[in-house]
């Protein structure tokens, strides 16, 4: 009977690994080792039973070692990965070193007394089993084990209390893995023997983890975006480093550009087609430091456009992902309608156009959205942006900047946007009315990096690139300190870029002449002297003359906003 019942627990184990490749096609996780693990514990407990003799129960004891001595280690791996929770890796390092001295313990056994003093063979009812007296390596062992659940326990604990963007029922079934792993362990110690317990454990665990795996898959909002938009993508992508090897293609690519199935990964891009050759001489081109985003080209009657944008990959070197658009149908419509052709191009800039005002609409909506929910700020994002106006309009008139109109008109357009990242803080501390603690304090310092990341996703496709960066920076660095004591990088001096000192000194004196909910608004000229002693400590020196000439208009366009509301 007890063979029967092992026998059923293996078959089922290896079914389930098997089933975990349906569950978990991409194999992303600890689960396939999981499941590997699982199935050679139930193995190695099925071989013990089969065993006649001492020294094949100890090679089954040692296999049961090397299927279940990892399960805690990866246990707690998913744990991490569920609970979203960064574990440093050097960390991880040690903890498995500690599983692998365990293991290598385990392996002793036959050859000295450090793990097991003693080790009888027994047999009852044709069923192999071993006696053993526990010597202190069987300790250490223990030790660790109970670690590694008192670790998953305060995962799971601390996720169920503090990440509520993590799935409940996979929690659950976390939990379940682990009251089960402390219930057998009691189990196992009363009847003596953990021959039958054991095995069951690893099945019943195997199930909640295809259910995680399941839930994991369906959660997993990145992944199923990605598939979505794979599905939809026309586009071909190409990717070749900066040394001119080839990287790789989409499908899209391989299938409407048939030579580059004749490219090896990580080898030279060979020049076999008219698309290989533009792109190595373009590889060439970047090197000597000529950088063009965007090419046209020509092959076998159709019409591509493609656009570079370059991604860090080690040291000096880059990545080039070329992005390859067909526009055949444009290009044969325009010259299909001949003289229409000026109007046409002309319709469609201005197409263009109003999709960038919807855009940056949009995003000084979501801005607005930000005010609305912020209790402190009342009409910020008004108020800093005509300061800044009023601030530009001095420093246009100063040549020895070097800045173009371009930079000023895009500082200006950005300036409503620099506070966007709090759409991504919670309410209870955008809508707290009066001081943080410490703690909500630094949660309120990420929204620099949230907005620069908003920023980036919402304009990049509709705008030039020199004004997604100027805004990404006014978004990121507007909270930095020119001696480096700001966040959130801590850059110091001429570290942080020009027009990040310039929204700077709009947010804070906006914040100083403002009623806020904990605080009533300071006079103009105790304002004033702040800016001004802040000069050269959190405020770029170099922009005193300009905020000293502003000054009356700043105070006059103020006074003028009291007057209204008066």
């Amino acid at each position: 009977m007890v063979i029967i019942f092992l026998t059923f627990l293996t078959v089922v184990a290896a079914i389930n690994f098997c089933l975990q490749y349906r569950v978990n096609p991409k194999q992303t996780g600890p689960y396939p080792l999981l499941f590997f693990c699982t199935f050679v514990a139930c193995l190695g407990h099925l071989l013990l039973a089969f065993s006649t003799n001492v020294d094949e129960a100890i090679l089954s004891n040692k296999m049961i070692y090397l299927g279940s001595m990892f399960l805690p280690i990866l246990t707690f791996k998913a744990c991490l990965s569920i609970c979203k929770i960064k574990f440093p890796a050097w960390s991880y390092d040690i903890l498995l070193l500690i599983v692998f001295v365990i293991l290598a313990l385990s392996m002793t056994v036959g050859f000295n007394g450090f793990y097991y003093k003693t080790i009888t063979y027994v047999q009852t009812n044709g069923v192999g089993n071993f006696v053993a007296e526990y010597a202190i390596g069987h300790d250490i062992f223990n030790y660790v084990m109970v670690g590694f659940v008192i670790i998953n326990v305060s995962l799971i604990i601390y996720a169920f209390v503090k990440k509520k963007s993590v799935s409940f029922k996979s929690l659950m079934a976390l939990s379940s893995i682990e009251a089960v792993s402390i219930l057998s362990f009691f189990i196992s110690r009363v009847i003596g023997s953990d021959t039958l317990v054991m095995p069951a454990v690893y099945v019943f665990d195997q199930f909640a983890i295809l259910y995680i795996c399941f839930r994991v898959q369906r959660y997993d909002v990145e992944q199923i975006i990605s598939q979505v938009l794979e599905t939809q993508n026309a586009d071909s992508y190409v990717l070749i480093s900066s040394n001119n090897s080839f990287l790789g293609c989409n499908a899209v690519a391989y299938e409407t550009f048939p030579a580059l199935k004749n490219c090896r990964i990580d080898h030279s891009t060979p020049d076999n087609s008219e698309l290989n050759h533009l792109l190595i001489a373009w590889n060439k081109e970047l090197k000597q430091g000529d950088v063009t985003i965007e090419k046209k080209f020509e092959q076998d009657g159709k019409y591509y456009k493609i656009l570079l944008r370059q991604l860090p990959l080690s040291g000096s070197e880059k990545i080039n992902m070329f992005r390859i658009e067909d526009e055949t149908s444009m290009h044969n419509y325009i010259n299909m309608l001949g003289t229409n052709n000026v109007r046409l191009e002309l319709m469609l800039k201005e197409n263009d156009t109003q999709i960038r005002s919807i855009q940056e609409q949009m995003v000084v909506g979501m801005a607005h959205m930000v005010e609305s929910r912020d209790s402190n700020t009342g009409s910020h994002i008004k108020r800093t942006s005509r300061v800044v106006q009023i601030l530009v309009e001095y420093l246009r008139k100063d040549p020895t900047l070097g800045q173009s109109e371009f930079f000023y008109d895009s500082l200006v357009s950005a300036a409503p946007m620099h506070d966007i990242g709090k759409i991504a803080i919670d309410d209870r501390i955008l809508r707290k009315p009066g001081r943080f603690t410490p703690q909500e304090y630094e949660e309120m310092k990420e929204h620099p990096e949230k907005g620069a990341m908003i920023v980036e996703n919402l304009l990049t496709s509709v705008e030039s690139p020199d004004f997604v960066r100027i805004a990404k920076n006014v978004a990121r660095y507007h909270h930095e300190r020119f001696d480096g004591f700001g966040y959130p990088k801590k850059l110091k001096g001429n570290e942080i870029p020009f027009e990040a000192r310039v929204m700077a000194i709009a947010d804070v004196y906006d914040a100083l002449v403002s009623k806020r909910c904990y605080k009533a608004e300071m006079s103009f000229n105790e304002a004033y002297d702040i800016i001004i002693e802040g000069m050269g400590t959190q405020f770029d020196p170099a922009l005193k003359d300009c905020f000293i000439a502003c000054r009356k208009k700043l105070e006059d366009y103020y006074q003028s906003l009291s007057e209204d509301e008066a």
